[in-house]
């Protein structure tokens, strides 16, 4: 088994549509809005809480607990801002109140059936390993400045649905 790191290899789009969370298509994926290259390298941020319930009875001195709730938390991307309005893809997509999907491939679109390896840049392929969330953009904000440190906001991204953590690139349905 090989460990690999992220940073040079993590794929993100935005989706505007995403008709199988689990199974979503080249075609999905490549309308939507790469992000990589916005994205800081500790930017991503997908939790997935849980909660447990109290099952504890009188009749013992040990607390048990059950499973509960989860989810519930917002995902957050922090994307660096560019100086062209142009070039500001990032800011001009996730505008507050914007729905859509996140694709995220950490090991990178692409990806080699020897390391399972792919790219951030690299167009996704049938077979690709990612995960998928549905999101809206509740806000955007400006980041606190810092000495040394780019333009850059936040995003916050209340996850409306299940994530899809095992997602497959599907193949283009036949007759498109």
């Amino acid at each position: 088994m090989s460990r690999y790191g992220t940073s040079g290899k993590l794929g993100i789009y935005f989706l505007p549509v995403c008709a199988d969370m689990s199974a979503p298509t080249v075609e999905e994926i490549t309308a939507g809005v790469s992000l990589h290259n916005y994205v800081t390298r500790d930017g991503l941020k997908t939790p997935n809480s849980g909660n447990t319930v109290d099952s504890s009875v009188v009749g013992s001195d040990f607390t048990t607990t059950v499973g509960g709730t989860r989810g519930g938390d917002a995902a957050t991307l922090t994307c660096q801002r560019d100086s062209l309005g142009s070039a500001d893809l990032a800011w001009a997509t996730l505008t507050d109140g914007s729905v859509g999907f996140i694709a995220v491939a950490r090991p990178g679109w692409n990806q080699s059936v020897t390391t399972g390896i792919g790219s951030p840049e690299a167009t996704p392929k049938a077979g690709d390993r990612c995960e998928v969330y549905s999101v809206e953009v509740l806000t955007r904000a400006m980041a606190d400045i810092a000495e040394n440190q780019t333009s850059r906001f936040d995003a916050q991204l209340p996850i409306t649905a299940p994530p899809a953590l095992d997602a497959v690139v599907a193949a283009a349905p036949s007759g498109s």
